[in-house]
C-alpha cells in the first residue's frame, strides 16, 4: 500500500514512505500531530507482527532507576489495576514475545504475535501500561521490585530484597559484568554512559520512591518515544487505537540530549576486583582469573559501512580461531584461556571495541597491551590474510541474507536497528540498508581497507583504556561486611516503634502480593476464545528413506536458497569407558586441523564456504521414554546452495583427515573448555543445575553428563593435570585414544542425514552429499552395553554469590504416572500464577519455572534467587495449590489459550530444520502431536486437580541440585548428601 506524503490518517501525519529491498518491506515515518510521537512502521508480509514503545532513558547515578520503573510499568495499570498485569496477560495470549528490555539509554517494551486480534489485545494493554501506570497510586510496587528492607522478626538482623535487586546481585557475580561496568566507567567519565542502567546493588539501595517517580514523570512522554510496527497487519486500525491514547498527551519542546565524551590525550590504564570464595575443594586456580582489556572508543554510530566493518573486524580478530590475536595470547606462549568476550559494541551514541582476555593473571597486563599492540601494528603494515577477510566478509553476509533472529522476533531486532538512528538523531532508516554498504567494504577490502580501520581507530586512537579486573577473594567478604554493618547500623537507628512498623509494612507486602486480583478486573483484560485458536496444531512435512547404512531424512522448505544440513555419526559404538574422550573428540573437531589444513586455513574454509559449521554430541532419547535413547556426533551446517559444489571436500577433511597431534593447540583447548565450564556456573547456573537433576531421572542424560556435563568437566581437570605431570608420552596416549575413536565413529553404518532446503534444490543437494559419502568407509561394529544408573541425589555447590540457582525434580513416569496434554496446562498455570506469585513476587527471585515434558522428566527452577529452604518449600507447595485449585470456566479458557501460545511458538529456518530432526529420529509422530493438541484444548479443571499425586510423588523424592551461596547452603546443609565447592 502506497500512501501519499503527508497524509493524516488517525492523527498521525506521513513523513516519508520508502521500500527497502534489503527487508523486503515498505518502510514508514509517521508523527502524531498532537503528542509528537514518532512512529516508524515496517510493512511486509511477515504474519509474525511486532510493536514496540522506546524512550530514551538516560542514567544519572548508578541506581536502576531507568531497570526499576521498566518492572514496575509492567504490574498495573488505570485501565488494567492487577496485581500483575503483564503476567495476566501472558496467561490467555498467543503472543510469541512479551517483555521489556533496560539497555545503557533507553528502554524497550515489546510484544509479538502471529494472530491479528491477539496483538491489537497486546498493544492496548502495553499503551495503558506504559502510559498510565499506577506506580504513583501503589508505593508498594517500588519495594517488590526495586528494593526494600526485609525484617519479619525483631531478632533477626534486617537484609534487604527486591526482584531488580537480586537480579543485579546475581549479575554483578559475573566478572564481565563487573568488567564492563569498569570500561564503561573509565571510558565515559563525563556521560551517561559511565552509569549502569541496570543498577549497580550497592547504589540500588540508595535510590528513593520521589527518584523513582520523577525518572518516569521526566522520560515516559509521547514526544520522548518511537513506536514501532512490524508486519502483515491492519495499519489504519492499529493507527486508530495509538491515536486513542496518544490523543490525551501533548508534545513540548525538551529535548534530550546525549553528549560526545570529549577524547582522550592518550590511553587510560583502570583496575579493580571481582569476589571469588575459595571453597573446601577449590583448587589454588583463581591466580589465573584475572581479566585484561583494550578497549576503544570508535566512529561514528551512524556510518553503516563502518558498522558492518567493525563487525568483520571483530569477527577476524576475536571470533574466529584463525585471528591472529589467538597464537600469540592462546597459544604456545599463552597468557589466558579465551578471547570471545570482547568485540564491537553498538548500543550507545559511541561505539567501542574491545579486546579482552580471560583466564589471565595480573603480571600479564603489560605483555598482553604489548603483545596485542604489536599484531596490530603488524596487519596495519603487513596486511589481513586474505582468506581471514573472505571468511568474515562470507560469514556476516551470510547472516544479513538469511535475516533469521532465534533469539527474538525478526521485528524487535529490527526495531533496535531503527533505534540505533532514531535515538542519536540520525535516519531511521539507515541500518536497515546494508546492500550499498557490503558492496563498499567488497571493493576495499583487498585494498588496505580493514588495516586503515586498524591504525586509524586502534593504533593511533588515544581514546582507549587498558584495563584490569582480578580476583580477590577478600572482596566478596569486605562487601558482604559493609553491607551487614550498614543494615545493623540502620536496625540499631530504629526505635522500637519504627521497628515493628518496618515489620508490619513487610506483611502488608506479603499480603498485598497473596490477595488474588478481582474477578471484575481480569474480565477488564482483552483476551481471545477457543474459537480463535487454529482447529489444528502444525506439522512439519518430511520424508524418511533407507539407502544402504545410511538413512535419509528430506524437508522440503523455502529457506532462501540455503541448504540446513545434518549429518549423525552413529556413537552408540563407543563403550562406557571412553565416553568422556568422545565428548573431547566433539569438541576438538574443526578446532584442530587436518591432514590439508592447518587450524587457521580450516577455520577460513568453513566460514568462506558455509554459514557455519558444528560439532556436538547428543543423546536423542525416545520422545516418550528419557531412558531409551540413541546417541549421535552431530555435525551441523548451513550453506549457500551455489557454494554446495565445495562441501564434500570440506567435510571428507573434518570426518576423514583430521589430526589430533598438535599438543600445544589441544592443550589450549582442554584449558578453553574448562574455563568456559566454569564461567557457565556463574554466567548460567539454572542451566548446569537443570542438567545436574536431569542426571537423577534420565539415562540419556547420564550420557550426557559424560561428554558435556559434570562427569565432562571432572574429567577435562583430570586430564589436564595428568598432560601436566607425565608430557609428551601421556599426549601419546591420548593421541591414539582420539584417532580409535575417530575411526570408529566417522562411517556410514548407522549414519543419519536430515536437509532442510527448497525443493527444487533436493536433488543438486543429495547429489553432493552422496559425492562425500563415497570416501567414508562402511563397517559393521556391536553396539556397546551402558549400564547407567540414575540415582536421585541433593547436592550443592557453592561459590561467591549473593544468589541462588535452585532445582528440583524427577521422572514421573517412572513414579508409575502417564503423560496427558493437560500436563501441559498445569505447566502454564503453575508456573503463571502459583511460582510467579510465590518465588518470584513475594520470595523475590528474578524467575521461576516448572519445565516437564512427554519423556516424564520434571524440574523446578528458580535463578537469581535471595532463598532457599523456603524456595525448596515453595516447590513442594505446590501440590496443595494444584489439589485445591479454582477456576472459572473464562479463567481456564485463558490458561488454555496460554497454553497453546506457547506450543506455537515461531521458528527460524534453521529451528525448523532442527525440530523435524528431533521429529524424525524421536518419532514424534503427527498423530501424537494432535492428540496432546485435543487433551490440551479439552482440558478441565478436575483433570488439573487429580495431577496433583504427580506433583506430590516428585517432590517427595526431594532430588535435587543448588548453585549458590556457601552461607545459605550452609544453613540448609541438612538438605543435601554432597556440598562441593566451584
Amino acid at each position: 500500500m502506497l500512501l501519499q506524503q503527508n497524509t493524516l490518517i488517525h492523527g498521525f501525519q506521513l513523513i516519508e514512505e520508502e521500500w527497502i529491498e534489503e527487508i523486503s518491506s515498505t518502510a514508514r515515518v509517521f508523527e502524531h500531530r498532537a503528542s509528537g510521537a514518532k512512529l516508524v512502521q515496517l510493512e511486509n508480509d511477515d504474519v509474525h507482527q511486532v510493536f514496540t514503545a522506546s524512550f530514551k532513558t538516560l542514567p544519572a547515578n548508578d541506581t536502576g532507576v531507568a531497570h526499576i520503573v521498566e518492572h514496575t510499568v509492567c504490574c498495573a495499570s488505570l485501565h488494567y489495576p492487577l496485581k500483575d498485569t503483564f503476567m495476566e496477560l501472558d496467561k490467555g495470549s498467543l503472543n510469541t514475545s512479551l517483555n521489556a528490555c533496560t539497555y545503557k539509554d533507553m528502554t524497550m517494551y515489546y510484544c509479538a504475535s502471529q494472530n491479528e486480534k491477539d496483538f491489537g489485545n497486546l498493544i492496548e494493554v502495553y499503551l495503558d501500561l506504559i502510559f498510565h501506570p499506577l506506580i504513583h497510586e501503589r508505593p508498594y510496587l517500588f519495594k517488590q521490585e526495586g528494593w526494600h528492607y526485609s525484617l519479619e522478626t525483631p531478632e533477626e538482623p534486617i537484609t534487604y530484597s527486591g526482584i531488580v535487586y537480586n537480579e543485579m546481585n546475581g549479575e554483578y557475580m559475573e566478572p564481565s559484568a563487573r568488567l564492563e561496568s569498569l570500561i564503561h566507567q573509565n571510558l565515559f567519565p563525563d556521560t551517561c554512559y559511565r552509569y549502569d542502567s541496570g543498577g549497580n546493588p550497592e547504589a540500588i539501595v540508595q535510590l528513593t520512591e520521589a527518584e523513582f517517580l520523577a525518572f518516569y514523570d521526566k522520560f515516559y512522554k509521547p514526544h520522548h518515544g518511537t513506536l514501532f510496527l512490524y508486519g502483515k497487519g491492519d495499519l489504519e486500525a492499529r493507527l486508530k487505537q495509538l491515536d486513542g491514547v496518544l490523543k490525551d498527551f501533548a508534545k513540548t519542546d525538551e529535548v534530550f540530549e546525549i553528549p560526545l565524551q570529549k577524547p582522550f590525550k592518550k590511553m587510560k590504564t583502570c583496575h579493580a576486583y571481582y569476589p571469588v570464595e575459595r571453597g573446601e575443594e577449590e583448587e589454588e586456580g583463581t591466580k589465573d582469573e584475572a581479566l585484561l582489556a583494550l578497549s576503544f572508543v570508535v566512529g561514528d554510530i551512524h556510518d553503516v559501512p563502518l558498522r558492518l566493518g567493525f563487525e568483520m573486524l571483530e569477527h577476524m580478530l576475536l571470533k574466529s580461531p584463525a585471528s591472529p590475536l589467538y597464537e600469540v595470547l592462546l597459544g604456545q606462549h599463552s597468557i589466558g584461556k579465551s578471547i570471545e568476550e570482547g568485540g564491537y559494541d553498538t548500543g550507545k551514541r559511541q561505539p567501542t571495541f574491545s579486546i579482552v582476555l580471560n583466564g589471565s593473571h595480573k603480571s600479564h597486563q603489560g605483555t598482553f597491551k604489548k603483545r596485542v599492540l604489536k599484531v596490530l601494528e603488524r596487519l596495519a603494515k603487513e596486511g589481513m590474510g586474505k582468506d581471514l577477510i573472505d571468511a568474515a566478509f562470507n560469514t556476516i553476509t551470510f547472516s544479513l541474507k538469511e535475516g533469521d533472529t532465534p533469539w527474538e522476533a525478526k521485528g524487535v531486532i529490527l526495531s533496535e536497528e531503527v533505534q540505533m538512528g532514531v535515538l542519536y538523531d540520525g535516519h531511521p532508516f539507515s541500518h536497515l540498508k546494508y546492500e550499498e554498504a557490503l558492496a563498499t567494504i567488497e571493493a576495499k577490502m583487498h585494498h588496505g581497507y580493514f588495516e586503515h580501520l586498524i591504525q586509524t581507530c586502534f593504533l593511533d586512537n588515544p581514546h582507549s583504556l587498558c584495563a584490569l579486573l582480578e580476583p580477590d577473594e577478600e572482596t566478596y567478604q569486605l562487601e558482604e561486611e559493609r553491607k551487614e554493618a550498614i543494615l545493623a547500623a540502620y536496625k540499631a537507628s530504629l526505635s522500637e516503634e519504627a521497628l515493628t512498623k518496618l515489620i508490619l509494612t513487610n506483611e502488608a507486602l506479603e499480603q498485598l502480593q497473596e490477595q488474588p486480583n478481582l474477578q471484575e478486573d481480569l474480565e477488564r483484560l482483552p483476551h481471545l476464545s477457543l474459537s480463535d485458536l487454529p482447529n489444528r496444531p502444525k506439522y512439519p512435512q518430511f520424508t524418511t528413506k533407507q539407502e544402504e547404512d545410511v538413512t535419509w531424512q528430506w524437508h522440503n522448505l523455502n529457506t532462501q536458497e540455503i541448504a540446513y544440513i545434518h549429518l549423525l555419526f552413529d556413537t552408540k559404538c563407543v563403550a562406557q569407558e571412553d565416553l568422556t574422550y568422545l565428548g573431547l573428540l566433539g569438541n576438538l573437531l574443526t578446532y584442530v586441523g587436518t591432514k590439508h589444513y592447518s587450524y587457521h586455513a580450516l577455520e577460513n574454509a568453513i566460514n568462506q564456504q558455509t554459514g557455519g559449521l558444528n560439532c556436538s554430541i547428543q543423546a536423542y532419547a525416545a520422545c516418550e521414554n528419557t531412558h531409551i535413547f540413541h546417541p549421535y556426533l552431530k555435525v551441523s551446517l548451513k550453506v549457500l546452495v551455489n557454494k554446495l559444489q565445495t562441501l564434500p571436500s570440506l567435510l571428507e577433511e573434518i570426518t576423514c583427515h583430521t589430526v589430533f597431534g598438535d599438543a600445544t593447540k589441544v592443550h589450549e583447548l582442554i584449558d578453553l573448555m574448562i574455563y568456559e565450564m566454569e564461567r557457565s556456573f556463574k554466567s548460567t547456573p539454572e542451566y548446569r543445575s537443570t542438567r545436574t537433576v536431569y542426571t537423577y531421572c534420565s539415562q540419556a542424560a547420564v550420557y550426557e553428563d559424560y561428554v558435556s556435563g559434570m562427569v565432562y568437566y571432572d574429567f577435562l581437570k583430570d586430564l589436564k593435570t595428568n598432560l601436566l605431570q607425565k608430557g609428551p608420552e601421556a599426549f601419546e596416549q591420548l593421541v591414539k585414544k582420539l584417532e580409535v575413536l575417530y575411526a570408529q565413529v566417522m562411517q556410514k553404518q548407522g549414519l543419519f542425514i536430515s536437509v532442510t532446503a527448497p525443493a527444487h534444490e533436493h536433488t543438486h543437494v543429495e547429489a553432493c552429499l552422496k559425492t562425500f559419502l563415497e570416501v567414508l568407509p562402511s563397517r559393521k561394529q556391536p553396539a556397546a552395553m551402558y549400564k547407567f544408573t540414575p540415582t536421585l541425589q541433593s547436592e550443592a555447590f557453592s561459590m561467591a554469590t549473593g544468589v541462588q540457582a535452585i532445582t528440583m525434580g524427577g521422572n514421573f513416569k517412572d513414579l508409575g504416572f502417564s503423560f496427558n496434554g493437560s500436563l501441559y496446562v498445569l505447566n502454564h498455570i503453575v508456573d503463571s500464577t502459583y511460582l510467579w506469585d510465590k518465588v518470584r513476587l513475594q520470595g523475590g527471585a528474578y524467575g521461576a519455572q516448572l519445565t516437564l515434558g512427554r519423556d516424564g522428566n520434571l524440574v523446578f527452577c528458580s535463578y537469581c534467587d535471595p532463598e532457599l529452604g523456603a524456595t525448596l518449600d515453595a516447590f513442594s507447595g505446590s501440590t496443595p495449590f494444584v489439589q485445591s485449585l479454582e477456576l472459572t470456566p473464562k479463567e481456564l479458557e485463558r490458561c488454555i489459550i496460554g497454553t497453546v501460545g506457547g506450543l506455537t511458538q515461531p521458528l527460524t529456518m534453521e529451528q525448523k530444520s532442527e525440530q523435524v530432526l528431533i521429529y524424525g529420529i524421536t518419532q514424534v509422530t503427527q498423530e501424537l502431536i494432535e492428540k496432546e493438541w485435543e487433551q490440551v484444548l479439552h482440558t478441565t479443571v478436575e483433570e488439573l486437580r487429580s495431577l496433583a499425586p504427580l506433583l506430590e510423588a516428585v517432590c517427595k523424592q526431594k532430588a535435587l541440585c543448588v548453585i549458590g551461596s556457601r552461607t545459605k547452603i550452609m544453613e540448609e546443609a541438612n538438605r543435601f548428601q554432597h556440598i562441593r565447592s566451584l
